[in-house]
């Protein structure tokens, strides 16, 4: 296990559970902000790759995830009552590690629900970061327009009948601990599959299982905003003559039936401080995909690293370590 993992708490008591790797000599630290239902664990194998590259790296559990807090009485159900809150764990996480162990992070990587929390944080105070590089980012829901549409006025309709924290239809029996379907929409990989699924088997605490009304209503609410604050920073940043983002990187699965590819690109593919970029068989999950594809994804990570953080480069760094270092 390559993190040291403690706990802070937020100003409103939100115990919030945090890992921190940082290799002998580390360039520079990365701010990982996870998906729903991730967990610390899961990005071991991650925070190997980037302390082979002299890089370290601070991730969470966001609250109602993985360690961190539960709000609700069914443990596993995936439940946030707002983005802001998420947002609020990313700023409560980042200025512990700051005050407590001197840590800074030059660069944000997310990946999934973490971009949607991410953009916040890059909208609102877009010199926080020097960089940075977002994984299928969740900026709209995938499937057919119909759907999505039922989806938003259910949980809609849920939250606002009291309901938010229920499940929505169909979500209450869904479990992570489910053998590897070759079909299913996260990874093709069934080893890195299995990988997690023995995790949670040996931690259940750290299960999320299916979609509250309350989280994707949360969601849903979330993206509908986004072109507004989209254009509202590009009018401040105008004044300014400065950039309404840091330099960002957006990596989308061309495989990807959990987000929408198709609302990134219509949001970012001529923004001026977005570069975009796809895997193209990858699924949902390309840190926990096969190596060809996940190699795809160092590829264009370490260019992103050259552009924007030069002194942090190590071209002798293999792509991945061996497996039996990589295994978490």
């Amino acid at each position: 296990m390559p993190f040291e993992i403690q706990h802070c708490l937020s100003s409103n008591g939100t115990k919030l559970r945090y890992g921190i790797s940082s290799p002998k000599n580390a360039r520079g630290h990365i701010f990982i902000l996870q998906g729903r239902a991730e967990f610390i664990e899961r990005y071991s194998e991650t925070a190997r790759d980037l302390a082979a590259r002299q890089i370290g790296c601070v991730t969470f559990d966001f609250r109602g995830q993985g360690g961190s807090l539960r709000e609700t009485p069914l443990s596993e159900m995936g439940y946030v009552g707002d983005i802001a809150h998420y947002v609020e764990d990313a700023h409560t996480v980042a200025d512990y590690v700051k005050a407590r162990h001197d840590i800074d992070f030059p660069m944000l990587m997310t990946h999934s629900t973490g971009g949607l929390v991410g953009i916040n944080l890059l909208l609102a105070a877009p010199e926080k970061f020097s960089s940075a590089l977002m994984i299928a980012p969740f900026f709209g829901l995938a499937g057919p327009d119909w759907m999505v549409s039922l989806a938003k006025m259910v949980s809609s309709s849920l939250c606002k009948a009291g309901m938010d924290k229920k499940y929505l239809p169909g979500q209450k029996m869904l479990s992570p601990l489910q053998p590897f379907n070759p079909d299913n929409l996260l990874t093709s990989d069934q080893g890195r599959y299995e990988r997690s699924f023995a995790l949670l088997h040996k931690q259940p605490e750290l299960i999320v299982g299916g979609v509250s009304a309350g989280w994707l209503d949360a969601c849903f609410r979330a993206q509908a905003l986004l072109d507004f604050q989209l254009a509202e920073a590009s009018g401040k940043a105008a004044q300014k003559n400065a950039a309404s983002l840091p330099p960002t990187t957006m990596i989308i699965s061309g495989n990807d039936r959990v987000v929408s590819n198709a609302a990134t690109k219509r949001l970012f593919a001529r923004h001026p401080d977005v570069s975009l970029h796809e895997v193209a068989k990858a699924r949902h999950e390309i840190l926990q995909e096969r190596d060809e594809l996940r190699n795809q994804f160092w590829d264009i990570f370490e260019k992103h690293i050259k552009q924007h953080h030069p002194d942090w480069q190590d071209v002798s760094t293999p792509h991945t370590l061996p497996e039996t270092q990589a295994a978490g």
